[in-house]
């Protein structure tokens, strides 16, 4: 009885791109604020989201007013150190980039995109099926 052997097969090592699939998400920015910039906690928002903005350089104990097109939309007091951070809540919904100013005394300024997104459920092409074979039920009933 003879038995053979095979000697095991060895594989190259692959030359494929193992590097991850690319996104959609925006690079976030590597350059520090200024002093006279608001930071808001997300670029952009869509109805009903939080979002946050933060500043500093207030008087300590001072109170900061945020507007956003002339309409207040937050407002917060500077801490012992004149920091601050408040909730930024829109009372209109509108898409488009939107800036963000705190007033304290100084004037912080920060943009934000307001994203609205819309969804057609296609309701209205089932609707219009529907009623067709109905009526040419009725219709067919109707007159044999």
């Amino acid at each position: 009885m003879t038995t053979t052997t095979t000697p095991p097969t060895t594989t190259p090592p692959s030359t494929t791109d193992t590097s991850p699939p690319p996104t959609d998400v925006p690079p976030t920015s590597t350059t520090p604020p200024g002093p006279n910039d608001l930071v808001l906690d997300r670029p952009s928002v869509q109805p009903g989201d939080a979002l946050s903005a933060t500043g500093k350089g207030c008087t300590p104990g001072e109170r900061v007013t945020l507007t956003s097109d002339g309409e207040r939309v937050g407002g917060a007091y500077a801490d012992g150190t004149g920091a601050f951070t408040a909730a930024v809540e829109f009372t209109r919904i509108e898409a488009g980039r939107h800036t963000v100013v705190a007033d304290c005394g100084v004037r912080l300024t920060g943009a934000v995109e307001q994203v609205v997104t819309s969804s057609s459920g296609g309701h209205s092409g089932t609707l219009v099926v529907l009623v067709f074979f109905v009526l040419a039920g009725i219709t067919v009933i109707r007159f044999p």
